[in-house]
């Protein structure tokens, strides 16, 4: 479950503000999709999609979308990254990760487990967005490792296209 990879470390490090004037819809392909799991708390969004017929406690592929106000004032994205790295990796000492890009106000990273005590084995694609109001994170995950490539293309591109509205 998308669960154990969510770095609950960063929601102690930082008080979040209670506001969420900005907002991401999710890209998904043709197939039906539903929220399996929300939490609004303190203006932070968090939220888990999966393909229907299924839930958070038994998925095939996961859409995550998360927001962490006023993040951006208090670190960047390479801590960001790198914090999360640092947590898998605990987990699962043998992660294979690869930071795809960055910018000045994004960044994507991948990585998979496999062979992970405890882990099903698992890739994911994650894209970072620094946004006005805070961090937004998006995330494809599927339970195979290494992720198909057509999977990752498409995802890639999917997470890309997510934009951010203002209300």
């Amino acid at each position: 479950m998308r669960k154990y990879f969510i770095v609950a470390g960063l929601l102690v490090l930082i008080s979040i503000p209670a506001w969420a004037g900005e907002k991401a819809t999710p890209q998904f392909d043709g197939r039906d999709w539903k929220l399996g799991w929300s939490q609004n708390q303190n203006g932070g969004v968090f939220e888990e999609y999966v393909v229907d017929g299924e839930n958070v406690q038994n998925w095939s592929e996961l859409v995550t979308i998360q927001f962490y106000p006023g993040l951006q004032a208090k670190t960047n994205g390479d801590i960001f990254e790198a914090s999360n790295k640092a947590d898998l990796t605990r987990i699962c000492p043998d992660i294979k990760w690869d930071s795809v890009y960055q910018t000045e106000t994004e960044r994507m990273w991948a990585f998979n487990v496999q062979a992970c005590p405890g882990q099903p084995d698992q890739s994911e694609i994650a894209r970072l967005v620094r946004a006005e109001e805070g961090f937004h994170v998006f995330h494809y995950a599927i339970k195979k490792a290494p992720m198909p490539e057509d999977k990752k293309a498409e995802w890639t591109e999917k997470l890309k296209s997510i934009t951010i509205e203002k209300d």
